[in-house]
């Protein structure tokens, strides 16, 4: 189904089903209600795109710091470029104390490859990636 309706890894999709039970929880009969696509960028790339809450971006960089692990913002690093990480949550439409904590969660820490996708926003003339949701990363040691 997924490439019948070009979906790709990352993308973020809503379905609607019945919840199930097989070696775990399930969306048993589930059907394709959205989808957002997500489009693979370089950090460099990434800064010359204009600002929008609607275009999602997957972007990978090594952390060079993190400002506040509670909610997740940091620094990422990609060759020569760098941008800020506003919020890195463990999942689209977290919320709340739902938000907190990821870095602690997954130990990670200061220069782990970090994956997110999120949206590119300007605050205070800074360049960011808003509202990242976390989706993978691999330790520096």
């Amino acid at each position: 189904d997924f490439q019948e309706k070009d979906l790709k890894v990352g993308d973020i999709i809503t379905i609607v089903g019945k919840r199930a039970e097989y070696n775990g929880p399930q969306v048993g009969g589930a059907v394709l209600e959205s989808v957002k696509p997500v489009t693979p960028i370089t950090i460099a790339e990434l800064l010359t795109k204009p600002d929008s809450k609607e275009v999602y971006y997957m972007v990978t960089g090594e952390i060079t710091e993190i400002e506040n692990p509670e909610y997740g913002n940091l620094y990422l690093k990609d060759g020569d470029s760098e941008v800020y990480l506003y919020g890195c949550y463990p999942g689209y439409g977290a919320f709340d104390d739902y938000r907190k904590n990821l870095i602690a969660d997954k130990g990670i820490k200061l220069g782990d490859q970090l994956t997110v996708i999120a949206t590119k926003d300007t605050y205070k003339e800074k360049i960011q990636l808003a509202n990242g949701v976390y989706f993978s990363h691999e330790s520096a040691e």
